[in-house]
């Protein structure tokens, strides 16, 4: 008991005067915090404001900052490969695999939380195996596999999307899964003595609850499909060829603010999609299930 004294007493006491700061390291903690938080953003931001405003360049060729204001690019836009692959490609791409991703993690995390499952953590660890491997060997598996046999015969299109929602599916299930273990299951047992089977309690009473997550894996599912250029670049071809991958191909020849503009209208395509979903479930709601 003595040495406990002892070492007790060595202790400090917690008081709130020698746990304070002096004003010259409270002003060098600042200091150093906005420094990092305005690098943090610049880095974050200054890309896009970039190629924002090349977009508007009214010369033939890209410069930061640019030279005159013009919407020539946008018209070149609306009239070249990019309107097809944009618009026809790669956003109705996009838009299958958010919504068939985003059902099969639902089904995928309800399966996981809500059953007793042998194995439970390596059935996890299963959905979670895209996030291990890199994209290209994903894509390479992924373009051997479409090349044998019956798979061979579908459309580049289906074949696209199949390589996108493998990649994007651990996202769906995360947020989901997420969502999931935050519901008590008390409601859905609730759900089912007043009448409901159990497909009604989870349509009426736990799928409205998990909307958050839902939103969250849809976003991502999205985006991730949508800005993809490894799988579509192994998988894509002629018609079916996505905006990414038409994009990278143009830059190895050209540089023109074509690509800017197109760039541009990817960002604000995406930031409506944000701003719409901000405003229907709440970004509070959906950044948390992220």
């Amino acid at each position: 008991m003595s040495l406990l004294s002892t070492l007790a007493g060595a202790l400090p006491t917690g008081s709130s005067e020698s746990r304070s700061l002096s004003t010259p390291s409270l002003v060098a903690g600042n200091a150093v915090y906005y420094t990092l938080l305005a690098l943090s953003l610049a880095v974050l931001v200054l890309p896009v404001v970039i190629v924002v405003a090349v977009s508007f360049t009214s010369t033939d060729y890209q410069t930061f900052p640019p030279q005159g204001f013009s919407l020539r690019w946008y018209e070149a836009f609306l009239q070249s490969q990019f309107f097809d692959a944009f618009f026809f490609v790669s956003l109705p791409i996009a838009i299958a695999v958010g919504v068939i991703s985003t059902i099969l993690g639902i089904l995928a995390a309800y399966g996981v939380v809500r059953r007793d499952l042998p194995f439970e953590n390596e059935v996890v660890m299963y959905f979670l195996l895209p996030l291990i491997f890199p994209p290209a060997i994903i894509a390479l598996a992924l373009m051997v596999v479409y090349n044998a046999g019956i798979i061979s015969r579908l459309p580049a299109f289906l074949q696209i999307a199949g390589g996108h929602i493998v990649i994007t599916i651990p996202y769906t299930f995360l947020t989901a899964m997420t969502a999931l273990q935050s519901i008590d299951t008390e409601l859905e047992e609730a759900a089912r003595n007043l009448g409901a089977n159990q497909f009604q309690a989870f349509r009426k009473v736990t799928l409205p609850l998990m909307r958050s997550g839902v939103v969250s894996g849809f976003l991502l599912a999205f985006i991730l499909s949508f800005t993809d250029s490894v799988i579509a670049l192994f998988l894509s071809g002629g018609s079916t060829t996505t905006l990414p991958v038409r994009i990278f191909l143009f830059l190895q020849f050209d540089s023109s603010p074509l690509v800017a503009a197109t760039a541009t209208v990817q960002i604000l395509l995406v930031l409506v999609l944000v701003l719409l979903i901000g405003r229907l479930v709440g970004f509070k709601a959906v950044t948390a299930d992220i």
